[in-house]
């Protein structure tokens, strides 16, 4: 299965840290059931080319989630 074609719920994480050479990077993970089962999995590694301000990770996030399809999976 695709994760574009889970219809339930899903939760992401983040993590971001900056590398011995002073590079920023953020990784995101999403997280669902599928059949009752956990599926933890990781979608991207990322440089941000910034830092770590709030608006760089958020963009960050956001185009990962516009490259595997998943934006609109996003709820408030």
């Amino acid at each position: 299965m695709h994760v574009q074609e889970h219809e339930g719920a899903m939760s992401f994480a983040t993590d971001a840290w900056t590398s011995p050479n002073h590079k920023a990077y953020v990784a995101v993970t999403v997280h669902f059931e599928q059949n009752g089962v956990p599926i933890a999995m990781l979608l991207d590694l990322v440089e941000v080319a910034m830092s770590h301000l709030g608006l760089d990770l958020a963009a960050a996030f956001a185009g990962i989630l516009d490259s595997f399809g998943i934006a609109d999976k996003v709820c408030n």
